[in-house]
């Protein structure tokens, strides 16, 4: 990796390191009660914090410093298709470090710069999985995909464990290929696929299509199943439904679901 490009990806890291955070109240509490202070940004002094054992550093500030989707993706615009080795990683870890960084974290209304702890820095690239390269089959349509946006988000969820796999990686391909040919093309469906595969493990796509289906099928079932018991029902509401399984995630989930089951359906023509 030469010396521009090198500059880019830590700039590009160092970025999503010290974007301003908001801190939730599950974790203030956390802090409060494991440092004894009123307010958690009391504690998350560098003084207080080079104190602690690097374990309670690290859980007390993972839930503010571990990527998500959108950070991994801006990341990809200076992240080599094949990745980087583990020098590369282990000079970024140590370079950001030594600058000493700081993120402005708010708490209710108020708002500090917290240091970012060489052991959060280490954990949060090793999260951004900045060494997995994309597999080789699916090279060829990401470098030629003409929208750069899309070209990002493709590419950091090619970077996912799950297709590097050859056999995976055939099936994003040939779905990739069916989308385009129905015109159905949905950053939205490779995503849900993504984390369905990682969440579900199913060994082949029979599996998949039948793990699918079962979606389907349960979701309905519900629907036609109301709960009639209004005490019950509000019981269910607040405590065995949580926000994932709101009405509106399920439809979410049913729409993805639909339009991947038609997808698959279009692609097994197309072999």
């Amino acid at each position: 990796m030469d010396s521009s490009a090198f500059a880019a990806l830590l700039s590009c890291v160092r970025n999503e390191l010290t974007r301003p955070r908001e801190m939730p109240v599950r974790v203030g509490s956390s802090v409060c009660s494991m440092l004894d202070v009123r307010d958690p940004l009391d504690g998350l002094t560098r003084e207080i914090l080079q104190q602690r054992e690097l374990y309670e550093i690290e859980w007390l500030l993972s839930p503010l410093f571990t990527p998500t989707e959108q950070e991994r993706e801006r990341c990809e615009v200076a992240l080599p298709l094949s990745g980087i080795d583990a020098d590369t990683e282990e000079r970024l870890q140590l370079i950001l470090a030594a600058e000493g960084i700081y993120c402005a974290i708010r708490y209710g209304h108020r708002e500090r710069p917290v240091p970012v702890m060489p052991v959060v820095i280490e954990r949060f690239l090793r999260l951004l999985h900045l060494q997995d390269g994309v597999n080789p089959l699916l090279l060829p349509l990401l470098q030629a995909w003409p929208e750069e946006t899309e070209r990002r988000v493709l590419t950091s969820l090619a970077r996912r464990k799950v297709w590097q796999k050859d056999h995976w990686a055939q099936i994003f391909l040939l779905l990739w290929q069916a989308m385009v040919a129905r015109e159905s093309f949905d950053l939205a469906k490779f995503r849900f696929l993504t984390e369905f595969i990682t969440s579900y493990r199913p060994k082949n796509q029979q599996e998949l299509l039948h793990a699918l289906t079962n979606l389907v099928d349960a979701y309905h079932k519900d629907h036609e199943h109301p709960v009639y018991n209004q005490q019950l029902e509000h019981y269910q509401g607040g405590n065995i439904r949580s926000q994932s399984c709101g009405p509106e995630i399920k439809a979410y989930r049913l729409a993805m679901t639909h339009g991947l089951l038609t997808d698959f359906s279009f692609a097994d023509t197309m072999i």
